[in-house]
């Protein structure tokens, strides 16, 4: 994944490469929170509902924008644990062992 910050100094753009700017790691848990955020269709009926915020150490915060879609995801936790577990073993480091739910303004901005 390539990633271009497009720069204009007088009328005329240049492009650079972020991935030299910004500390790999970073880049690859953006990814992996990607990818979790799509998994997670699965459980909130084909709309993203929930997103993936950060993973710390082995908890898992997801967010969303308001109580109610948090509280479908809150009935699916054991399983979403479970899953994650399995279908993301390679990318994660640790387990997941406990998910923690937040209320978060506007994903899209």
């Amino acid at each position: 994944m390539v990633i271009i910050q497009l720069i204009c100094i007088n009328n005329i753009i240049y492009m650079k490469k972020l991935s030299s700017h910004i500390d790999i790691s970073i880049l690859e848990k953006a990814k992996i929170l990607e990818e979790i955020t799509k998994y997670l269709v699965k459980y909130t009926n084909s709309k993203t509902m929930c997103y993936a915020c950060n993973i710390t150490e082995n908890i898992l915060v997801l967010g969303a924008i308001n109580s109610s879609n948090l509280s479908l995801a809150r009935n699916y936790q054991r399983e979403i644990i479970k899953d994650i577990n399995f279908e993301f073993s390679s990318l994660l480091s640790r387990k997941i062992k406990k998910i923690k739910f937040k209320i978060i303004r506007n994903p899209s901005i």
